[in-house]
């Protein structure tokens, strides 16, 4: 049988890289990571902290804060402005931001002493120029970001909040898996204390929508059995300013994508800031940080590792829910799972579903 010369060409080509990688041991510029803090969130009280794979030159770190303000393919808006600006350990303090080097551990430590104190609850962009050079002058040529949020410290203070629906939709990227996740909340409030019960039910985008699609106009309550609806608690605090922040608590989530792939998330929260009628049409809008500290995805299970990204919803209107939707206060019979526990989905609400005094009694 001939033998194709391309196939010929390539074969060389793959052995010549080969001979030269046994020659030549590829030395990687430094890798770096934003450390989760072992609450799963920061707050103002948190530092941040940047873990390098090896020891780095000082002087090529360079470190912007950037407001997460992006349009739909995720390109930085004109005229966003950083809040910290290209901060490096030589000019450190950066307003009241300092950067310190631990060169026995490769870490830098941020202290933000109350920088974030006016973007608390909004999604945050630490960016790491290019130019971060190892000790033998090995270079990152592309920047490097990351999604965080400064939460405010929830107490048990009395709010007053009034959504559409209450229903708030959320899309975030899952970045490691890659999986984009979609999903419809609805949220009940205690007014005395701001504690709260969130059910989430996993959602879908109407077909021919980008993976990133996040207006409710195009979500779709996944009611079959492929879909899944979790619960976690949560408290809201009012900013003072016509916003909530809402914090939930850490939950884990283990469910099966596409009733073949099992997929478990631990440590995961949302949180963020709830804008009441802020949307451009309107609409109630959210935005935050949902975050988990690992996971495992596939049969054999995969290592997934920490996430945080950065997600953002919308209010629905009453008449936009569907019928059977699996929500936190559902009446006596107190079945907030029949829909989707007789279509076959993996409704995990416990039963009986006991919400507690987030939900009115009823007379």
């Amino acid at each position: 049988m001939a033998v194709r010369p391309s196939l010929v060409i390539a074969a060389a080509v793959v052995a010549t890289l080969a001979t030269g990688a046994a020659c030549d041991t590829y030395n990687p510029p430094p890798e770096v990571t934003l450390v989760q803090p072992k609450a799963g969130r920061w707050t103002r009280e948190t530092p941040l902290t940047l873990q390098f794979t090896e020891a780095i030159r000082a002087d090529t770190l360079s470190v912007t804060v950037w407001p997460k303000d992006v349009d739909q393919e995720g390109n930085r808006r004109p005229g966003v402005q950083p809040i910290v600006d290209h901060c490096t350990l030589a000019t450190s303090p950066c307003g009241t931001f300092t950067m310190a080097l631990d060169d026995t551990t490769n870490t830098v430590t941020m202290t933000t002493n109350g920088t974030f104190d006016d973007d608390e609850g909004v999604p945050l962009v630490l960016e790491i120029a290019a130019g971060l050079e190892d000790l033998s002058g090995r270079a990152r040529k592309v920047t490097t970001e990351f999604d965080f949020q400064v939460s405010p410290l929830c107490g048990a203070d009395p709010v007053d909040l009034n959504l559409q629906s209450g229903v708030i939709s959320l899309t975030a990227n899952l970045q490691v898996l890659p999986v984009w996740l979609h999903m419809m909340m609805d949220l009940a409030v205690d007014p005395d204390t701001g504690k709260t019960v969130v059910v989430a039910t996993f959602a879908r985008v109407h077909t021919g929508l980008a993976a990133n699609y996040n207006h409710p106009d195009g979500f779709e309550a996944a009611l079959d059995d492929q879909g899944w609806a979790v619960t976690f608690s949560a408290c809201i605090v009012d900013r003072g300013d016509g916003t909530f922040f809402l914090q939930s608590e850490p939950f884990d989530i283990s469910i099966t994508v596409l009733s073949i792939i099992p997929m478990t998330l631990n440590g995961f929260q949302v949180q963020g800031t709830i804008d009441p009628g802020g949307a451009s049409d309107g609409r109630d809008f959210a935005s935050g940080t949902l975050s988990t500290t690992n996971g495992t995805f596939g049969d054999p299970p995969n290592a997934v590792d920490a996430i945080t990204t950065a997600w953002d919803g919308f209010g629905f209107e009453p008449a936009e829910l569907p019928e059977g939707l699996p929500k936190v206060c559902v009446g006596a019979d107190g079945d907030a799972c029949g829909v989707l526990d007789d279509a076959g989905g993996d409704c995990q609400l416990p039963t009986p579903w006991e919400p507690g005094p987030v939900c009115p009694v009823e007379e």
